[in-house]
């Protein structure tokens, strides 16, 4: 087994393939804590790993989302502690509007106002994601009661 360090995420690999296996989180955007990789597509509520962020999926292919400075609506609900962080680091935010998601399109949030995520770069392909994954022992970072809508 080979012990990982990318961008403040630890990954163990063992021989299975990158889609199985713990994950330790290290970053602000989630809870830090232990997850667990699963296989298996996106799924609204679920979480996944970018590659190598780690992101709740609030909205999948043929949902629509409402980005706008009050937060981010999913199907007309908003989701909690969406609203644009007042301290956006220099980062351009993704158009505010209302988008409908194409085949193989995610929106993906962190539970931090000041996570890097949709609000900054909009739907993510499929591709860019890793897998999906499942808290198993995580610290709180006061967004961790995040569900979604």
């Amino acid at each position: 087994m080979k012990l990982t360090l990318i961008a403040g995420t630890i990954a163990i690999v063992g021989l299975a393939n990158r889609f199985a296996g713990p994950m330790v989180n290290l970053t602000n955007s989630e809870p830090t804590g232990l997850y667990l990789r699963l296989p298996g597509r996106p799924e609204p509520g679920g979480m996944v790993a970018l590659r190598p962020l780690m992101k709740h999926v609030v909205a999948v292919p043929g949902d629509t989302v409402t980005v706008s400075a009050q937060g981010t609506y999913i199907n007309g609900q908003l989701f909690p502690h969406s609203a644009v962080s007042t301290t956006a680091k220099g980062y351009q935010l993704f158009r505010f509007g209302t988008y409908t998601l194409q085949a193989g399109q995610y929106w993906l949030l962190g539970t931090s106002p000041d996570s890097w995520d949709s609000r900054y770069i909009g739907p993510v392909p499929i591709d860019l994601i890793d897998s999906t994954i499942r808290p198993v022992w995580t610290f709180a970072n006061d967004y961790t009661s995040i569900v979604g809508p």
